[in-house]
C-alpha cells in the first residue's frame, strides 16, 4: 500500500526532470540543469530513480522555505494567524493521501524531523532540551509508523510491539531529561547553545 494513498493502483512515477522543473519554478537553481546534466547526475548517484528521490526531497525542503516565507508575510499583512489552518490544510490535500495513506504521509513528515535530530544526538550530547526533542521526535516517528500497519499480513506487523516499546522508553527518557532542567534563564540559554552547536544540514 502506498504511503500517499489507500488505492490499490500504483502511484504515478515521479521523474527527475519533472521535479527539477518544480525546483526551477521555486527559484532553487542559480541555473536549471539541462537534460544532459540530469542524466549525468543520475549516473553518478546510481540511477534516475535515485536522483528523482533526491530531487523530490530537495523540493520538499524548498517548499518548506517558501511556505515559511509566505506564511510569515500572510501573518504580517493580516496581523494574526487566523488563516494559518487554511493554508496548512493544503499540505494534506496536495499530498494526495487518503484513508490509511494519511498516517503514511504524517509518518514520512515526522521522519523528516526525527531523522536529523536523532542523527545529531548520536554524534554529540545535545543537552537536556536537544536530547528530549530528539527522543520525542523519534518516538512520534515510531508511533506513526505503527499506525500505518493496517492488517496482520503486513510484514511490519511483527515489529509493532518492539516499536511501541521503544517509543515508550524514548518518551520516558525525554521526561527524565526535562526533569534535569531547573528553569533558570542562564541554564535554558546554555541548553540552547549546546543544541545549536551541533545542528547542521
Amino acid at each position: 500500500m502506498s504511503a500517499a494513498s489507500s488505492s490499490s493502483q500504483a502511484p504515478p512515477v515521479v521523474s527527475a526532470a519533472s521535479v527539477s522543473a518544480a525546483l526551477a519554478a521555486l527559484g532553487a537553481y542559480a541555473k536549471p540543469p539541462t537534460d544532459a546534466e540530469l542524466a549525468a547526475q543520475a549516473d553518478a548517484v546510481g540511477g534516475e530513480h535515485v536522483l528523482a528521490a533526491m530531487l523530490a526531497n530537495a523540493l520538499y525542503g524548498a517548499a518548506i522555505g517558501a511556505g515559511m516565507m509566505a506564511e510569515g508575510r500572510m501573518i504580517e499583512i493580516e496581523g494574526n494567524d487566523r488563516a494559518l489552518p487554511l493554508g496548512r490544510q493544503q499540505v494534506l490535500k496536495a499530498s494526495g493521501a487518503t484513508g490509511p495513506g494519511v498516517t503514511g504521509m504524517l509518518h514520512w513528515q515526522a521522519s523528516q524531523v526525527g531523522g536529523p535530530l536523532r542523527g545529531w544526538s548520536r554524534r554529540a550530547d545535545l543537552g537536556p532540551l536537544g536530547g528530549a526533542a530528539a527522543d520525542v521526535a523519534w518516538a512520534l516517528t515510531l508511533l506513526l509508523q505503527a499506525l500505518t500497519v493496517t492488517e496482520p499480513t503486513d510484514p511490519r506487523f511483527d515489529d509493532l510491539h518492539k516499536n511501541v516499546s521503544e517509543a515508550r522508553a524514548l518518551l520516558a527518557a525525554a521526561a527524565g531529561r526535562l526533569d534535569e532542567l531547573t528553569g533558570t534563564a542562564a541554564e535554558m540559554a546554555a541548553a540552547l547553545v549546546r543544541l545549536w552547536d551541533h545542528v547542521d544540514a
